[in-house]
C-alpha cells in the first residue's frame, strides 16, 4: 500500500467505527434523545461506553488530520492554508470531546442524585457542540472542499464529488449546530458520515500509483 492508501484506509476504519459509535451509543446521550432524564441516566449508567464512543471520534479527528497532510503532500497542492485550518479545528474539537468525556457524566450524576436542575449540564453540552460541531467541524469541512477541489483531476469525478460533498454536508452540520437544531444535526450527519467513508474509500482505491 502507498502512504496515501494507508492514510485513507486508517481514516476510513476509524470513521466507520466512530459513525457506528454515534449511531449505537452517543445518540442516546445527545439531543437526539428528547427525554432529558433518560439522557442523564444513560451517561451515568453507561459511562464507559459513552467515553469509549467519544474516544473513537478523537481518534477519527487525528486520523483525518493525518490523511489531509498526506493527501496535500502527495498531490503537491498549495493547500498549506487548508492544513492549517484543520490544525486550528483540532484544538476546539478535542476540547469539546474532553468536556463530553470528563465533565458531563459527573454533572449528569449530580443532577440525578440531587434532583437538581440540569442547566449546567445543558450549558456545557451546548459549549461542546459549538466547539466541535460548529467550529471544529466547520474548519475540517472547508479543508475537505479545498483538498478535493485542488486534486479533482487526479481522481474519477465520483471521488472528487464525494470530497466536495463532505465539505457541503459538513458546513450544513455547522449551520445546524449554530442554530441548535437537533433534527438538522441528525440529518446532516446521516449524509456526512457516508460521504466521508465513500471519499476515503475512493481515494484508497484510486491512489495505488501515487
Amino acid at each position: 500500500m502507498t502512504r496515501l492508501q494507508r492514510a485513507a484506509v486508517l481514516a476510513f476504519c476509524l470513521h466507520l467505527l466512530a459513525g457506528f459509535s454515534m449511531a449505537v451509543v452517543l445518540r442516546r446521550g445527545l439531543e437526539t434523545n428528547s427525554d432529558l432524564q433518560d439522557r442523564l441516566a444513560f451517561l451515568v449508567n453507561y459511562r464507559p461506553s459513552w467515553m469509549f464512543a467519544w474516544l473513537t471520534w478523537t481518534a477519527a479527528a487525528i486520523a483525518i488530520l493525518y490523511f489531509y497532510v498526506v493527501f496535500a503532500d502527495v498531490h503537491r497542492t498549495s493547500s498549506n492554508l487548508a492544513i492549517l485550518l484543520t490544525v486550528a479545528g483540532l484544538g476546539p474539537d478535542l476540547a469539546a470531546q474532553a468536556i463530553e468525556i470528563g465533565v458531563l457524566p459527573g454533572l449528569a450524576s449530580h443532577a440525578l442524585s440531587t434532583n437538581a436542575a440540569p442547566e449546567l449540564f445543558l450549558t456545557l453540552h451546548r459549549v461542546a457542540v459549538m466547539l466541535s460541531g460548529y467550529l471544529g467541524n466547520g474548519l475540517y469541512s472547508v479543508t475537505a472542499m479545498l483538498l478535493a477541489w485542488s486534486a479533482r483531476y487526479a481522481y474519477p469525478a465520483w471521488v472528487s464529488s464525494m470530497g466536495i460533498a463532505v465539505g457541503v454536508f459538513g458546513i450544513a452540520l455547522s449551520v445546524a449546530a449554530l442554530l441548535d437544531s437537533a433534527a438538522g444535526m441528525f440529518w446532516t450527519n446521516v449524509f456526512l458520515v457516508p460521504s466521508i467513508l465513500i471519499w476515503l474509500g475512493g481515494v484508497a482505491i484510486c491512489s495505488g500509483g501515487l
